[in-house]
Order: structure tokens, then C-alpha cells, then sequence
């Protein structure tokens, strides 16, 4: 019977730590949500940026050659005074058209460039102000987590710590056999018979193993499920009462 205590408050004892573990496992589905959220808007932002940073690189490089026009135009402007014959005076207002005309496309083109410009700026901001948003209640809700999971690990230890003294008072390959039924039959291990049945699997049981149980001095197994039985004295006496 003392070996029957034992193995029942193992039983309490892995049961408490098998729902701590699979309340410690449900908390980061808690902020599973969350987290994609903040990725989603995270990874809307870097695209956002990585286009600004293209069109910001595009606007630069059209604005260089526009000016870079510009003082071929005005230095053009100022060899005309020094022009000797018509001809080649001619030559070079004509150069300078062609090169204004082109000057001309170019600004119209960063025209365009700027629109986008403008756009992506004003994107980006919103995205950051969205990442920052989201990226803030997230860091919260992780240090909260991570305080629950501390707390989740610390009833745990102590869970394993009682199992370890409880197991120290029984023999290795009992404790083996009995955690092999606990995973196996859904964190149940040893059940008391009752009207010659067993409360685990509710199957009849011999009156033979049935008369065995009541003698508390071996450990007997139900032939059905295979979890560890007891004889449930308290249960009889009630019923003769």
C-alpha cells in the first residue's frame, strides 16, 4: 500500500507538471497574431524603403544632369561673344537649343521622379509610424510573456524537484514502467478498481485479480489498459455503510 501512495502522488505530481507545460506552451500563441502582424508591417516598410532609396538615387543622378546641362548651356553662352564667323555662330545656338530641349525632357522626367518621391516619402513615414506602433505593444507583450514563462519554469523545477524525491522512494524500473503508462494513457498510470472493474478503462476485472487487489501486498496491473490497479478500500466500506 505504502508503494500505491507513492505512485498516486507521483501521479499528482507529473499531472500538475504535464498542465504547467501545456500552459507554458499556449502562451506564445497568445502573441502569435501580434508578432505576424509586426512582421507583415516590418517587411512593408523595408520595401517601401529599399523603392524610396532607388528613387531617391534616381532623382539625385537626374538632378546632376540637368545642372551638369545647364553649365554646358552657360558656358556654351559665353563662347558665343568669341564666335568669329556665322557659321559656327549658328553651329552653337543650335547646340544650345538641342541641349535646352534635352534639359527639358529631363525635368519633366524628374518631374515625374518627384511625384514618386513625394508619394514614397509620405509612405514610408506612415509605415514607420505603423511598425513603430505595432513594434512597441509587441516588445510589451514579450516582456510580459517572458515574465510568465519565467514563472513557468520555476513551478516546473519545483514539480521535477518533488518527482525526483518522490521516485528516490520507489524502485528504477517501477518508475520507468509507471511513466511509460502515464504517457500512454493520456497522464492516467494507476486508477483504483471499484466493483470489480477498473475506473481507468471501466472493463470488468477476474474476481481472482479482484481478491488479489484487496490484499495491498503486490502490484498488479489491469489486463486491459495495463494501468497500474488498487484495491479502493474507502470506496467498499462506504458501499457496507
Amino acid at each position: 500500500m505504502e508503494q500505491v501512495k507513492v505512485l498516486i502522488d507521483l501521479q499528482k505530481i507529473l499531472t500538475s507538471a504535464r498542465t504547467v507545460e501545456t500552459e507554458k506552451n499556449k502562451v506564445p500563441l497568445e502573441v502569435s497574431d501580434l508578432k505576424s502582424l509586426f512582421e507583415e508591417r516590418e517587411t512593408k516598410f523595408l520595401a517601401a524603403r529599399q523603392e524610396f532609396e532607388q528613387v531617391q538615387q534616381e532623382k539625385r543622378e537626374k538632378e546632376r544632369a540637368i545642372e551638369e546641362e545647364r553649365d554646358k548651356v552657360e558656358k556654351a553662352k559665353s563662347k558665343l561673344m568669341s564666335i568669329k564667323t556665322n557659321k559656327e555662330y549658328y553651329a552653337m545656338l543650335k547646340e544650345i537649343e538641342a541641349t535646352k530641349r534635352t534639359n527639358a525632357a529631363r525635368e519633366e522626367e524628374l518631374l515625374a521622379i518627384l511625384s514618386r518621391y513625394e508619394d514614397l516619402e509620405k509612405r514610408l513615414s506612415d509605415l514607420q509610424a505603423e511598425v513603430e506602433e505595432v513594434g512597441g505593444r509587441y516588445r510589451e507583450r514579450m516582456v510580459d510573456i517572458e515574465a510568465r514563462m519565467s514563472r513557468f519554469d520555476k513551478d516546473i523545477s519545483a514539480l521535477l524537484a518533488k518527482k525526483t524525491e518522490i521516485v528516490s522512494r520507489i524502485d528504477a524500473s517501477l518508475s520507468r514502467r509507471f511513466e511509460m503508462i502515464f504517457e500512454r494513457r493520456d497522464g492516467v498510470a494507476i486508477v483504483p478498481a471499484r466493483d470489480q472493474s477498473c475506473t481507468g478503462c471501466h472493463m470488468n476485472i477476474a474476481p481472482q485479480l479482484f481478491n488479489l487487489l484487496q490484499r495491498d501486498d503486490k502490484l498488479y496491473s489491469c489486463p486491459n489498459c495495463n494501468r497500474i490497479l488498487y484495491f479502493d478500500g474507502d470506496a467498499a466500506e462506504q458501499a457496507r455503510g
